[in-house]
């Protein structure tokens, strides 16, 4: 049981009135009649508050949650209480998880049903217990709160981030791009592989109408073409220490998981063969090639319990498991940090040596503050050896991957928010291009 602010400011009401007797005596009669006849309303009231059992309460929460994506929690709550009552929940939630807003409020008559709900966003995946809420309740006239938890345990599994397969789905069937700036996958009038056909617009090559098609429909019918499906896309997920960083709450190593899911869903969409291999010092977890947007589900369980560890990644065991999985030749897609030459050298020559028989890509994660303390003027920047670091740790980095360039290797350096975009456009670019 706590005061509520309603029994605060009557409590302070009776001060005047005290104050006031200094000058005028019947008004400390006036106050004491006041607190007496206050404390009776205080004890009546406290007697009558709602029990525990008077208020039900049931969580509604979806089978899964989305990296990073605020999701709709539901509470249910039923007052059997006699009185119209206000009341007040919050979670109790785990490390990693915040709510919008902090608490629920609202207002319910006597025997009535409401809903209140909030946002909800994990800001690391894997599994989470969703536990006690705490539950105040105040009478509608009432002086003091009801204050007790319920034990409602919920358990909760955040993935990767699958609103991004959803909006990109429904853009796709309106016909739009995923993105500004990213391309769409079906890209009219490219590739040899024949996929519809619709009317001539302006533009459109001669060598691509279907005479037979245009004599029948007397007007110009051209054929579209997409590029080969059924190609292979193999992904390496580098969950060493390169990946333990963080960056606005998110750590390098979710930036790219997202991304690898929404390419694992574009790459199925195409009917591409898609696998994935995240490892460390040894092999963290496998997941053969797959297709079809069935399999997507797979490819999210792959991604779920990834966490990085502080150990140095072995490439050279990487590249023997790859070799020996993997001889169909395939985009093999690693992401990893490249620092500079020395510290990334086994890393470069394990994808130089894909060069051979794949085509390798390399995605790499920039650093903002980095290249932010290298951009600042003196005048305002911290001081000059910290933008005299900053530059070194950008050359060298350049270096490293105009090096890997020269050997054959594709590079894609990405802002962490842009990952996702640039790699999908990547890509879409080497199946226009006929690359595999």
């Amino acid at each position: 049981m706590l005061p509520s602010p309603r029994l605060i400011i009557l409590v302070m009401a009776a001060a005047p009135l005290f104050l006031g007797g200094a000058l005028f005596d019947p008004f400390v009669a006036i106050g004491v009649i006041y607190v007496t006849a206050l404390s009776v309303y205080a004890v009546i009231d406290a007697l009558l508050l709602p029990r525990r059992k008077s208020v039900e309460v049931e969580r509604i929460v979806p089978e899964r949650l989305s990296l990073g994506a605020p999701t709709r929690i539901v509470f249910e709550v039923r007052n059997r209480c006699r009185r119209p009552v206000k009341i007040h929940l919050a979670e109790d939630l785990p490390e990693h998880m915040n709510a919008e807003p902090a608490h629920c409020v609202g207002m319910l008559a006597s025997g009535a049903r409401g809903t209140f709900e909030y946002r909800l966003t994990a800001r690391k995946r894997g599994r989470y217990d969703l536990g006690t809420v705490d539950v105040r309740v105040l009478p509608l006239t009432g002086l003091f709160y009801r204050q007790f938890r319920l034990r409602l345990s919920t358990q909760l599994e955040v993935f990767p981030n699958l609103v991004n397969l959803k909006r990109y789905e429904l853009l796709l069937r309106r016909g739009l791009s995923y993105e500004q700036g990213v391309a769409r996958i079906k890209q009219q009038g490219q590739g040899t592989e024949f996929e519809s056909m619709r009317h001539h617009t302006p533009g459109d090559g001669m060598s691509r109408v279907d005479w037979k098609a245009t004599a029948k429909r007397r007007r110009l019918i051209v054929r579209n073409y997409q590029p080969e499906r059924q190609q292979s896309v193999l992904v390496a997920i580098d969950v060493g220490r390169a990946t333990a960083g963080e960056f606005e709450g998110l750590s390098r190593l979710d930036y790219y998981v997202n991304a690898v899911l929404m390419l694992a869903y574009v790459a199925m969409h195409q009917s591409d063969w898609f696998s994935l291999v995240a490892f460390s010092d040894r092999i963290e977890s496998y997941l053969p090639p797959v297709k079809r947007l069935k399999n997507i589900d797979k490819v999210a369980r792959a991604l779920y319990e990834l966490e990085p560890r502080l150990v140095e990644a072995d490439y050279t065991a990487f590249a023997r498991f790859v070799a020996a999985q993997n001889r169909k030749r395939s985009l093999i897609c690693l992401m990893t940090d490249v620092i500079d030459k020395d510290a990334s050298g086994i890393m470069m020559s394990c994808m130089a040596r894909f060069a051979r028989h794949h085509l390798p890509l390399t995605i790499t994660l920039s650093d903002p503050e980095v290249k932010a303390a290298a951009e600042e003027p003196l005048a305002h920047g911290p001081d000059i050896f910290s933008k005299a670091v900053a530059l070194d740790v950008l050359e060298a980095r350049a270096e490293a991957l105009a090096a890997m360039r020269r050997q054959g290797v594709g590079v894609l350096e990405a802002h962490p928010h842009a990952v996702m975009p640039d790699l999908i456009n990547r890509y879409l670019l080497i199946k226009s291009a006929r690359r595999l």
